[in-house]
């Protein structure tokens, strides 16, 4: 395996005010570490808020006070004015922490279309599972599109994971599949040595034996701690929960088939983990 890794090094995290947009910039900040990327930090204006704060009625409800106030135009922009500059503040600092390469935009638009047209001029695209803290495994409507239609890898967290869980990665020899295998062990080799645990499909022995080999090829350093797991068939077609049980960040190509069995959104609520759909 290459020690350069060319297919991961842009990677655009969409930013807003909530805590799972901290927990994206702070994931797509450790993977620019353990890659050697640089970090695009995005803020969408959404221009649903924008025209709601136009309407005459439009009212403003906060927990913390009593009564509602009169929301209009000129207070929204500052209001989005004030979240992309806090924004922006957050994702240099982190970079300047870390030693990371950061840039920042800020557009106005719909917020679901937006990151999928920034989507095509990236290697990845790191977003929280929502923007509200109200559910901790509901997912987001964006979320939801973002993950199914974006032309590049998506990572879709809720929180990060500790580094000394296992990276699971599902491999059955297809190229996207070697991607995500490429990628963790480039975040085990590069990061904390965390531990990967490859998931073979249930096949027959000649089959299971070559992805054995492919994967030992891939992998290549006999150091690394990796070792690998023939699902059964029960455990292939209930993937979400054994991924819940045993695993940290899980990485899948975006095809295989546990994914082809439940629709992608369902599977990131069941395992409640970090996913990263490799295309």
């Amino acid at each position: 395996m290459s020690e350069a890794d060319p297919s991961l090094q842009r990677i655009l995290v969409a930013l807003d005010a909530s805590p799972h947009s901290q927990a994206a910039l702070d994931a797509a900040v450790r993977l620019a570490t353990d890659l050697g990327a640089e970090v695009e930090g995005l803020f969408v204006e959404d221009e649903t808020l924008l025209r709601a704060a136009q309407l005459p009625f439009a009212e403003e409800v906060r927990a913390s006070t009593t009564s509602p106030k009169a929301l209009t135009d000129r207070r929204m922009q500052r209001q989005l004015r004030y979240q992309a500059e806090y924004a922006e503040q957050t994702l240099r600092r982190a970079g300047e922490r870390a030693e990371v390469t950061v840039e920042f935009d800020v557009v106005q638009g719909n917020v679901t279309r937006e990151l999928l047209n920034a989507a095509t001029e990236v290697d990845l695209l790191v977003l929280g599972k929502t923007s509200t803290d109200s559910s901790r495994r509901q997912l987001g409507t964006t979320s939801r599109t973002v993950l199914t239609d974006a032309p590049a890898p998506v990572l879709v967290l809720r929180e990060v994971v500790p580094p000394q869980q296992p990276v699971l990665v599902y491999y059955d020899g297809c190229p996207a599949a070697k991607t995500a295998l490429e990628v963790a062990a480039r975040l085990s080799r590069r990061g904390e040595a965390r531990p990967i645990r490859v998931l073979l499909p249930a096949s027959d022995d000649a089959t299971t034996e070559r992805l054995r080999d492919e994967v030992q090829s891939y992998v290549g350093d006999p150091e690394m701690p990796v070792s690998m797991h023939v699902l059964t068939r029960a455990e292939s077609r209930r993937l979400s929960a054994f991924a819940r049980r045993e695993g940290g960040l899980v990485i899948l190509p975006d095809d295989c088939v546990p994914l082809s069995q439940v629709p992608l959104r369902q599977f990131l609520y069941e395992i409640d983990r970090p996913l990263l759909v490799m295309r």
